[in-house]
């Protein structure tokens, strides 16, 4: 058995997707039906992968054809899909139906390995001519019932509205490589035939790519996400009464004089709005759904911000962000969570602004700031 440099890079993503597959299985952190579709996507491309690139050294028949891992994975992708942006249909029985052909097909390989009995050839009456079209439509439908999963779920996650923007590019990051990847098979004849050229094992080859690249990134995610639900389930009550009092008692020394009775009042509920609804915490917040809250026009609440708080809306909003992620920096019981993870819980949408953001606050990185923490 001679391998080729293709075979070794597809040999390697084979291993390393399962291993990192592996560790979702075997980690509490990770266990979850959203973590399981996931898990499962990267399976079956895996095992599609190996039948298809090593299929002279797979036993005709065997276990491994039990399963219709080419219909699998884009069932497996759509739930995971609508299951991350909380879409009603994930929860919808009759989603299922979807996984009809999948579970078909299955069906008829499990009874051809148990009870050597060919559904296609009983299918077609033992003629040759309608057997070879049953196998042309199974291979030929595999096609576009998997682009039509994998760009539905494309179009969900576009439309979402309830995902930070990292975990919306991770998303249609591995939508658009997988349906990249099945419509470059659906032309690959055609492909090679008009420039006389094998393509097919090097689509193989982009494949193990992707299960590197998309398993590793996936586990980050997986992570943050994981972490992210931990943290929205800590009680901050107690802490975020005391900031509530002082907040409140500060603006009511320094401004009182210059304030009106209804200014005041909108200041303190924009200040309980933040401190008591942990408004801030909202990675989609904008200022007309601030003013629409305290029942002001957009420009209203910029000037009363800018006027009597000396600030501006992104400035006044990031502010509690920043103390929110540097108290949980403070708690050692955050000590196992991560930056990003802290960031986005903070209600930071991304890395790249809760760095800024929290360097211009604090003069240091959120990175830099635990560090100190730790040498002191």
């Amino acid at each position: 058995m001679n391998f080729t440099l293709l075979d070794l890079l597809v040999l390697s993503g084979i291993v390393l997707s399962l291993f990192l597959v592996s560790l979702i299985f075997g980690s509490k952190s990770f266990r979850g039906d959203i973590h399981g579709y996931f898990a499962i996507t990267i399976i079956s491309l895996n095992f599609y992968l190996t039948y298809t690139r090593f299929e002279a050294y797979v036993p005709s028949n065997g276990i491994m054809e039990l399963v219709s891992w080419d219909l699998l994975f884009p069932f497996a992708f759509l739930m995971y899909t609508l299951k991350v942006i909380k879409h009603p249909l994930g929860a919808n029985k009759k989603i299922w139906l979807l996984a009809l052909p999948f579970l078909i097909l299955s069906i008829f390989q499990i009874v051809d390995f148990f009870f050597d009995f060919d559904v296609y050839d009983w299918l077609a009456g033992g003629r040759d001519e309608q057997l070879a079209m049953l196998v042309e439509m199974r291979v030929f439908s595999f096609m576009p019932y998997s682009i039509a999963l994998v760009g539905f779920s494309y179009v969900k996650i576009r439309e979402a509205k309830n995902l930070y923007r990292s975990e919306k590019q991770w998303l249609a990051f591995n939508s658009i490589a997988i349906l990249a990847f099945l419509i470059s098979c659906l032309f690959s004849d055609f492909i090679s035939a008009l420039f006389d050229y094998p393509i097919w094992e090097y689509l193989l080859a982009s494949l193990a790519v992707f299960l590197i690249v998309t398993t590793y990134r996936g586990i980050h995610h997986l992570n943050i996400s994981e972490q992210r639900r931990q943290l929205r389930a800590v009680n901050y009550l107690e802490k975020i009464n005391q900031e509530k009092k002082l907040s409140l008692a500060s603006a009511k020394q320094s401004n009182q004089k210059q304030f009106s009775e209804k200014t005041f009042k909108k200041i303190q509920k924009l200040q309980s709005l933040m401190i008591d609804d942990f408004l801030y915490q909202n990675p989609d917040l904008t200022r007309s759904v601030v003013a629409q809250a305290l029942d002001l026009s957009d420009g209203y609440l910029s000037d009363l911000l800018s006027t009597h708080l000396n600030t501006s809306f992104n400035d006044y909003i990031n502010k509690f962000r920043v103390k929110h992620a540097v108290k949980m920096l403070n708690d050692k019981k955050f000590d196992l969570f991560s930056i990003e993870a802290i960031g986005y819980d903070s209600g930071f949408k991304s890395k790249s602004v809760f760095y800024s953001a929290f360097k211009k606050l604090t003069q240091q990185t959120p990175g830099e700031y635990r560090k100190s923490l730790n040498l002191s």
